[in-house]
């Protein structure tokens, strides 16, 4: 426990000092004991004012904060504080974060101890729940003297009030761009597809893995490396492809602490980022009740940036989505055939059956694709042996809920649309093996 004094703090060393000879000078007469108290207390002062002299103050103690420019939803974004010690004492430094209160994350450094002119650079991770624009409050910082009674105190200059932007996640994009160029993205999930009738443009080199075609095999490249290589080709360009959120009310419940609106405009992203790095041509439809956004498909990465500031702005709205609306928007404006890829949640009979009278209808042109995510709250409900009449409400509620959307995709399927239902973890994965294997099996 600490006290705190303006600027000046003393510590718990210091109260324990200043109570010690309480005990010696109950026994002693009036006057002795007030002479005795005010003697001791003049010294542990004595104390604390040596050891405020020795604390390195604010000038002496430079700090800056280094704040990444895209923060990302739902992962540890680092945060860096650079601090220098400028005096010519050793200084004990502890450091306090002050993030938006949302955030997850230590907020408290360790004990820092820099000799004479040195400087260290700290990195502390902070979780933001949901998009947006934040602001960082002030980095409080404490100096303490060498005999460790008292310290200083203070917030760093220009570190209050530093605004922080959260947008989808953009390190997943980083991450599959880095496993791409390296050929590793069967760690991530991501599987190599390639069918009859793909496209023979030569693309790359990567590692051999175990499904490959031995056709494919490099073998100039194979006896340099000494490991089998293979060679990547790519699947046919100039393709269409259109991203389809539905932010209504169905999308607004957390799994996981983020919601179920932000792990489809996650897997969006990565979407967007590998259908223009492809060369494909990218479009963005938001809807609700009314449309949100709209962007024409283009190609490009300036498309891809256009496609991440839409999806910042985007909001979760508790309101009933338009599919008819939104869908028929989306077919007036896009007339070339596309992949339609569509977030949606299939809970419900009416929008379900609103949902499957859309799809049925567009079919014709453009290949639809429909994303769902599970619930694993409702299928454990579902299954769990009832203990009381309470829980056999549940568990029917539940089944019913799940016997509504097996059979919401069976008609999907069975009307010619494409059907994902998967575990909201596996989301973005899903979404980009669905997209290849599109690609690769020519359906555009």
């Amino acid at each position: 426990m600490r006290a705190r004094l303006g600027g000046v703090y003393l510590t718990r060393r210091c109260a324990l000092l200043a109570v010690a000879p309480a005990p010696v000078v109950a026994w002693l007469p009036g006057g002795p004991a007030w002479a005795v108290a005010l003697a001791w207390l003049a010294g542990v002062a004595a104390l604390v004012r040596a050891d405020l002299a020795r604390a390195p103050g604010q000038a002496e103690v430079p700090l800056e904060r280094t704040l990444p420019v895209k923060l990302s939803i739902g992962v540890a974004n680092a945060v860096t504080l650079t601090v220098r010690n400028s005096s010519a004492r050793q200084a004990a430094l502890t450091l306090r974060e002050t993030p938006p209160a949302s955030f997850a994350g230590e907020r408290v450094t360790g004990r820092l101890t820099l000799p004479p002119r040195a400087e260290e650079t700290v990195t502390l991770r902070f979780t933001p729940p949901e998009r947006g624009r934040f602001e960082f409050g002030p980095v409080a910082v404490r100096s303490a003297g060498p005999l460790g009674v008292a310290g200083r105190q203070w917030d760093a200059a220009g570190t209050g009030g530093e605004a922080a932007r959260v947008y989808p996640d953009i390190t997943a994009v980083h991450a599959y761009a880095l496993l791409a160029r390296k050929g590793k993205l069967h760690e991530i999930g991501v599987r190599a597809a390639r069918y009859a009738g793909t496209g023979t443009e030569f693309e790359s080199l990567r590692e051999y893995l175990d499904g490959d075609d031995y056709r494919d095999i490099d073998w100039k490249a194979t006896a340099r490396r000494g490991a089998p290589v293979v060679r990547r080709f790519e699947a046919e360009r100039s393709q269409t492809v259109m991203l389809a959120i539905d932010a209504g009310r169905l999308m607004t419940p957390r799994v996981g602490g983020v919601s179920k609106l932000d792990r489809s405009i996650n897997a969006a992203l990565l979407l967007a980022y590998l259908a223009t790095r492809s060369g494909d041509n990218v479009g963005l439809l938001v809807f609700g009740r009314d449309i949100q956004t709209f962007l024409p498909p283009r190609k490009g990465h300036r498309q891809f940036l256009a496609v991440l500031e839409a999806l910042y702005a985007v909001e979760g709205r508790v309101e009933e989505p338009d599919y008819g609306g939104a869908l028929r928007y989306l077919t007036a404006r896009v007339r070339r055939r596309s992949l339609v890829v569509l977030f949606t949640e299939l809970v419900g009979t009416e929008p379900s059956r609103r949902l499957l009278a859309v799809l049925g209808g567009m079919s014709t042109r453009h290949l639809p694709l429909v994303i769902a995510q599970r619930n694993r709250e409702v299928e454990r409900l579902a299954s769990a042996e009832p203990e009381s009449e309470t829980d056999v409400y549940r568990s029917a509620v539940a089944a019913g809920l799940l016997h509504d959307k097996a059979a919401a995709v069976r008609a999907l399927a069975a009307r010619g649309s494409l059907v994902l239902d998967v575990e909201p973890e596996r989301l973005s994965v899903a979404a980009v093996n669905r997209y290849l294997e599109v690609k690769a099996r020519g359906r555009l």
